[in-house]
């Protein structure tokens, strides 16, 4: 999956920022209709080089004087992260470059249907955990969907590169010793990567007044924060106008700096450092490993996933409090108005792929990997809502019955649940429904039959080639048609337009993509459990509060 995009024969593309210099991006044809479709820029740097002795810092921004002169032509390497056996991820091992805080344009070729205030600009977040893959990704290359044979609806896009695992959420106090900010690197890294698109995406013909931000599983997890961040901080500048969230949300208050400090303990245990030496000195030894070592090394950890933390700079210790009253809303209104729209949506096979993930082989691991992405008093609360403790350890299924277990847990804590939970506390709290286009994606391709079994349905992520409008996976000129119509109100919206057949009148429906490759706008049958749950994450992260 994820067909190669050669950029032989592409042909050089000048844009100059004055006195910052002229960077050389490559023009792209689409290989279903030989047009010239668009212009791509690569790795162009956001933030200072990566160097030893900023690893598990917050990121530094580029002067204003820095000279962005040079060749934008090929793909990077991936920020350093550990490879998973099961197939089914395809995070396998391969050359990886810490230097990871950089972001690849692409711009319509064509201008004919170009406003006259620019092109509007989605900056979208890499999928992955937090933990895997990269902004290089081949599904992004959108020379199909940038045809004017094909949409009249465009948008620059954006993909920034960020750390990822421990190079991006490591936390512990030895390093609030060197500042008290440092923690959520790989959000501080987004964050930098989103407002460097704000100050020059207008030198690539962009409208800085129309920038959307989301993006797929860990992406749209990291879209919630990058919006939370804005209404904490609402002093900085206010880039976000529109939200989409792919396949993730957010029920669950991440856990404290001092809750992780166990996961940094268990690292310095490991490595053999003396648990007495300094902060300055534990950390100078994780300076000094080889990235290549990290990555083997993350494996071997109980404590193996690296995620967002709770530190009152980055994520406000009471952003799942202020959800459940009402607080988050009336700040999404009063900050970004009554006109600020929200897409968000899922597959019709979202706990698939989470069951396949770190599953637990055991009963005694299953609080253990659900812990991994939880606090402990949401896992309890979990564990006894889903009824776990009826699962027979004699049973001769008892790890199949473990894996779904763990995966509905996870799927509606990250998707199904999540989602329902956020906007039924939104729409409660006054924030008006017709703002919030919900899908489903319940369609998939016959390519996709080399790749995923078709019991399977579409599993998390299943949808991504449709979104960028990938042909040359080997979509059918029947598929291309049905895809097209698909997307044409989801152009609409990141055009910020009116959305034609998209209704958002209740919150309790959707449009759903069917199977056939119709459309429809039905209800909801997942509402009810799905707010169930995150009613019961809330209530078990409230209570004494």
């Amino acid at each position: 999956m994820g067909q190669v995009v050669s950029t032989e024969g592409t042909t050089p593309f000048p844009i100059s920022i004055p006195g910052q210099g002229t960077l050389t991006g490559y023009t792209f044809k689409s290989p279903r209709t030989n047009n010239v479709t668009t212009h791509r820029f690569a790795q162009i740097p956001y933030a200072e080089p990566f160097t030893k002795e900023n690893r598990f810092k917050r990121p530094v921004p580029l002067a204003d004087d820095f000279d962005y002169t040079g060749d934008y032509k090929e793909f990077g390497l991936k920020c350093p992260q550990p490879s998973v056996p099961n197939p089914a991820f395809r995070y396998t091992k391969s050359p990886s470059d810490e230097n990871i805080n950089k972001l690849n344009i692409w711009v319509p070729s064509s201008d004919k249907y170009k406003e006259s205030d620019g092109w509007p600009v989605l900056v979208y977040i890499h999928g992955g955990w937090l933990q895997y893959s990269s902004p290089y990704s081949e599904f992004f290359n959108t020379n199909e969907m940038f045809d004017d044979e094909e949409f009249t609806q465009k948008y620059i896009l954006v993909t920034p590169g960020y750390r990822l695992n421990m190079f991006g959420f490591l936390s512990g106090k030895e390093l609030l010793e060197e500042d008290e900010a440092s923690s959520n690197f790989g959000f501080w890294d987004q964050r930098l990567a989103i407002e460097w698109t704000y100050k020059y995406i207008k030198y690539f013909g962009g409208n800085p007044d129309k920038i959307s931000v989301g993006g797929i599983s860990a992406g749209a997890y990291s879209t919630f924060f990058q919006l939370a961040y804005e209404l904490y901080h609402p002093e900085d500048n206010q880039i976000i106008k529109q939200a989409l969230f792919f396949s993730n949300l957010v029920y669950v208050q991440p856990k404290t700096i001092e809750e992780c400090q166990e996961q940094f303990d268990e690292i310095v245990e490991k490595l053999d450092i003396d648990p007495k030496a300094s902060g300055q000195e534990k950390l100078a030894v994780l300076r000094e490993l080889d990235a290549p070592f990290i990555e083997d090394f993350i494996p071997t950890l109980t404590h193996h996933t690296f995620r967002a933390v709770t530190d009152d700079k980055f994520i406000s210790s009471t952003l799942i409090k202020d959800l459940d009253s009402g607080e988050y809303a009336r700040r999404l209104l009063s900050i970004k108005g009554d006109k600020f729209r929200i897409l968000c949506g899922e597959v019709d096979n979202e706990p698939l792929k989470y069951s396949l993930l770190n599953t637990p082989q055991t009963l005694g691991e299953l609080p253990v990997q659900v812990g991994n992405y939880y606090p402990k008093n949401i896992v309890d609360s979990l564990l006894d809502l889903y009824k776990v403790d009826k699962l027979n350890p004699a049973s001769p299924t008892l790890k199949e019955d473990l894996r779904v277990a763990y995966g509905d847990i996870i799927g509606d804590g990250q998707v199904y649940a999540s989602g329902r939970g956020y906007l039924h506390k939104l729409v409660e709290h006054g924030f008006p429904s017709k703002n919030i286009f919900r899908y489903r994606v319940s369609y998939r391709a016959k390519w996709l039959d080399n790749h995923i079994e078709p019991d399977d349905r579409v599993p998390h992520a299943g949808d991504f080639s449709l979104w960028f409008y990938c042909l040359r996976e080997g979509y059918t000129d029947e598929e291309r048609i049905h895809i097209n119509e698909w997307l044409q109100p989801y152009l609409q919206f990141l055009n910020f337009k009116s959305l034609d057949s998209w209704d958002s009148d209740d919150v309790k429906k959707y449009r759903i993509f069917k199977e056939d490759g119709s459309f429809d706008y039905v209800d909801d049958i997942h509402w009810d459990w799905g707010v169930k749950v995150a009613t019961t994450a809330y209530k078990a992260q409230l209570t004494g509060q």
